[in-house]
């Protein structure tokens, strides 16, 4: 279920996994998430194999500046996730995998619209440029679901795995966040 085969060549052009702020998220997470996404919002050259998504966006393509639609995504740069937590908070359909960290404006808008969220056990292991696993990172994650298939998505992972999974209280109204940190 997970990808342990490393490659001689770097898989997205990426010399090491710390040459990069590119965390590649593990298959058995979309193995057991069991959905098909429209669109990976922040993927890297050539798409990632096993993300199930119909379309990607590349940081050539600037996924910030491009329409979302349908249900996407985004594990976003880990340097600067807070335009992206700000994006897929007012998009509102779909997965976004940050660092647990709810310091900045950008996350903590992501966790206030979030209808469901999963936090696994320990520390993820990401997979590195040549398609191995990563250490540990230095780092908790928690993935971030709003819509109804990322809810399901997501209550399947606490179901499969030893991590934790909640559904959230329903928001009153839809949330509009402005660019302050």
């Amino acid at each position: 279920m997970t990808m342990d085969v490393d490659h001689t060549e770097p898989m997205f052009g990426v010399a090491s996994d710390k040459s990069t702020d590119d965390w590649y998220t593990p298959s058995w997470l979309f193995d057991i998430m069991d959905v098909r996404f429209d669109l990976d919002v922040a993927a890297p050259p050539g798409g990632v194999d096993w993300i199930p998504a119909d379309r990607y966006y590349t940081a050539a393509d600037d996924g910030l500046a491009q329409p979302w639609k349908g249900f996407v995504w985004c594990n976003p740069p880990y340097s600067a996730p807070y335009q992206w937590a700000l994006k897929w908070a007012a998009h509102g359909d779909g997965l976004i995998l940050l660092r647990a960290d709810m310091s900045t404006g950008g996350p903590f808008a992501a966790f206030a619209a979030a209808s469901s969220l999963f936090v696994p056990k320990g520390r993820l292991r990401f997979v590195n440029g040549f398609g191995g696993s990563t250490s540990s990172t230095t780092f908790s994650t928690v993935l971030l679901g709003v819509g109804k298939t990322a809810d399901a998505a997501i209550a399947r992972l606490g179901l499969l795995t030893d991590g934790v999974s909640r559904k959230l209280g329903v928001q009153p109204h839809r949330m509009v966040f402005s660019d302050e940190r």
